[in-house]
């Protein structure tokens, strides 16, 4: 059997190599990654031939079930109680201490278990039943389950952790529950090769836990959701069939489906996904059929759209003058909401991609400006943050990337593509002229969220693109050449008009808008900026969540980036350097 390996870094993957033999690649100096399944011969051919194991949909196998303790924004205490509580709660379902392997990831834990304790089957749905199962099992821990997928790689052990400057390494069963987190962390400092390893065994103790029936609808891992579009109807998809209204219910889902241009088939089908066995199929076929051909709508004044009716809606009209009076509850209500939302695929990570220590992300919701003098590379800031490059590793992490509509209006579409390839291949020009189609098909996939735009719009025709596009984020490039009123003349007035604008834009539609500015003719020619630097100052400052500026000449490739309004949030000053593949990497480090 074979596993993929993947060297220096997460993205080099795509090589297969005899299981036997990972221990040969593992190198103290650089991070190694393999693969959480295991894979035969046609698997090799397909990874030899592309490159990549993505096309392959065989069979897969698996040698250890690994068990992911994120630490994410936890403390180091908290991360290693719910790495203790994974522990007692195998325990107590007949787990024997031989059958588990606990490691420090450098960040986190990993716990490993033989597949002798499940005796999963090599299948092609051995990802679903082995992702189900785990988060059957685990559901009250809350562990990572996105290392399940079918491309799913974990660090090895005794292999660096670029992030933190620590090792991977096996940790004792008492050293796991009984040492505090510093003094693990400094057994972490360097690899731990010598340690008395023993073979894991299992007898079968999982095996009636296995999840053997796959759902129809899969999920392999989290989607973003267009959560703003018509909610109501998304809320009705999402209860299933009501006792009491299923038929009215039902009607209002196939309405929405035929507005959309959805042909009756497809719903048919989709429809008896969501009646679950409730409703007689002929007679969900008669309610697709006679809501098609009676031509049903429903409007928002529905007495059961209104029922579940929200703001956040982009058809959410704000008509009623009592809905802007809230009391405490329902401010309540909305503040539990907006903290307790998981903003996944829908914020932009700022201080992870620079590498910052603070609480700089950018949220849904929220107008950013970025500014700066001429020469000062805005746009090729604003370009790194779309495609999510790690300034810090010099490479792009795709789990920074969100749907993107870049409106361009001042760079042609086609250059500004090359600078992406450029950026995603982190090479220069010469190279991108020379070799284009070759680097696009390589780093497609990191391009694929990204739309652009290039002709100069109006206010009302960008919220018509962002209600077709439904981009998480949009960036105006620049703002001085978005189109106003013919009686918004004075160029204060203008820029004080348009960032209102947008930041009204960015609430109501519940979605990032970043807007790159010039600094104000005070500013061009100095390299101390302020939070008054910005073109039109005064009304960017009051219309932004988040301020930031740039600063650096136009011949020179150190640059300055400086968050100087934050609101919510911390301010950060840090030092990034241009490249010729116009990477910004951080130098500060």
């Amino acid at each position: 059997m074979f596993v993929e390996i993947a060297q220096g870094g997460p993205f080099n993957r795509g090589l297969l190599i005899a299981k036997k033999d990972l221990i040969k690649y593992i190198n103290p100096k650089e991070p190694l990654y393999r693969s959480m399944y295991l894979y035969n011969e046609d698997a090799k051919k397909v990874a030899d031939a592309n490159k990549t194991i993505k096309s392959y949909h065989g069979i897969r196998a698996i040698d250890k079930i690994l068990i992911d303790i994120d630490k994410e924004k936890n403390t180091d205490e908290f991360t290693q109680q719910k790495a203790q509580a994974a522990i007692m709660h195998l325990q107590d379902l007949g787990v024997e201490e031989h059958s588990i392997q606990s490691f420090f990831s450098g960040t986190g834990y990993h716990i490993t278990i033989p597949n002798s304790v499940f005796n999963f089957s090599p299948t092609v749905d051995l990802p679903y039943v082995v992702k189900y199962t785990m988060e059957n099992l685990f559901q009250d821990i809350g562990i990572d389950t996105s290392v399940y997928i079918r491309t799913g790689i974990y660090r090895v052990q005794h292999t660096l952790n670029q992030k933190t400057k620590l090792y991977k390494i096996p940790i004792t069963m008492k050293e796991l529950m009984h040492s505090k987190p510093e003094e693990i962390i400094e057994l972490a400092k360097t690899p731990r090769f010598g340690f008395p390893y023993t073979e894991l065994l299992g007898d079968g103790e999982l095996e009636g836990y296995i999840v053997k029936e796959v759902p129809e609808i899969r999920s392999e891992k989290k989607v973003t959701e267009p959560s703003n579009i018509v909610p109501c109807i998304q809320t009705m998809i999402n209860l299933g069939p009501q006792e009491g209204n299923r038929h009215h219910t039902a009607m209002r889902i196939i309405s929405h489906f035929r507005r959309n241009g959805f042909p009756s088939k497809f719903v048919k089908a989709a429809m008896m996904h969501w009646n679950d066995n409730n409703l007689v199929q002929s007679e969900i076929e008669r309610l697709v059929e006679d809501t098609y051909n009676g031509g049903y709508r429903y409007s928002c004044q529905d007495k059961l759209m209104m029922g579940h009716c929200k703001p956040k809606c982009v058809f959410f009209k704000r008509k009623d003058y009592l809905i802007e009076v809230k009391g405490a509850e329902e401010l309540q209500e909305n503040l539990h909401e907006r903290l307790t939302t998981d903003f996944s695929g829908r914020c932009l990570d700022l201080s992870g991609m620079l590498g910052l220590n603070v609480d700089s992300k950018i949220y849904p919701g929220e107008l950013v400006t970025i500014f700066g003098p001429t020469g000062c590379n805005k746009t090729t800031f604003a370009q790194n943050l779309i495609l999510g490059l790690d300034f810090v590793n010099n490479r792009i992490d795709k789990k920074f990337q969100i749907p993107t509509l870049f409106l361009s209006l001042e760079l042609s579409d086609w250059y500004m593509h090359k600078r992406h390839l450029q950026i995603v291949s982190d090479s220069d020009k010469e190279t991108v002229n020379d070799n284009y189609e070759k680097i696009y098909e390589k780093n497609k996939d990191e391009l694929q969220h990204l739309n652009i735009q290039t002709v100069a719009p109006t206010l009302e025709q960008i919220k018509g693109k962002i209600r077709e596009l439904q981009p998480a984020v949009v960036v105006v490039d620049y703002i001085d050449l978005v189109d106003t009123p013919s009686h918004v003349r004075s160029e204060y007035e203008q820029v004080k008009y348009i960032s209102h604008s947008l930041s009204n834009m960015a609430v109501n539609m519940d979605i990032i808008i970043i807007q790159i500015s010039q600094v104000a003719r005070d500013y061009s020619r100095n390299e101390v900026l302020d939070l008054y630097a910005g073109k039109g100052s005064g009304a960017i400052e009051n219309a932004s969540r988040k301020v930031i500026g740039l600063k650096g000449q136009a011949k020179s490739k150190e640059k300055v980036v400086q968050m100087f309004k934050n609101t919510d949030g911390e301010l950060f000053e840090c030092s990034l350097e241009w490249t010729p593949s116009f990477r910004m990497r951080r130098t500060d480090v």
